[in-house]
């Protein structure tokens, strides 16, 4: 089965492997899961800041720096935002806790 990332592949490939990687250990391995939803996210905010004129780089380039960056917040909007403020912490929620990622965290991260 063809996973819904793939249309990443062409032009981000970096974005679709992480991308690709969470969506199928959703359910075997949710801790991997949020780690690569994280890191799809974060090298996708890395790739529009490379890109995009219009998003002034912040001080530092930690992706909370770079998504909390008005021009980025502005051009995101509230939805987008939102979506990437949870992956983030989904994302370090599970490198850092002891606890096992819940099932329910990974599926909500790949959606």
């Amino acid at each position: 089965m063809t996973h819904p990332f793939a249309f990443l592949a062409p032009e981000w490939p970096e974005v679709h492997e992480a991308a690709a990687r969470a969506w199928g250990a959703a359910i075997p391995d949710p801790r991997a899961a949020c780690f690569y939803a994280r890191r799809a996210l974060e090298l996708a905010v890395t790739w529009a800041f490379q890109h995009d004129r219009a998003l002034k780089a912040p001080w530092e380039e930690s992706l909370g720096s770079l998504i909390h960056e008005p021009t980025f917040k502005n051009l995101a909007g509230e939805a987008v935002f939102a979506k990437a403020r949870l992956l983030q912490q989904l994302g370090n929620q599970a490198v850092h806790r002891a606890a096992p990622a819940p099932e329910a965290e990974s599926v909500a991260a790949v959606r």
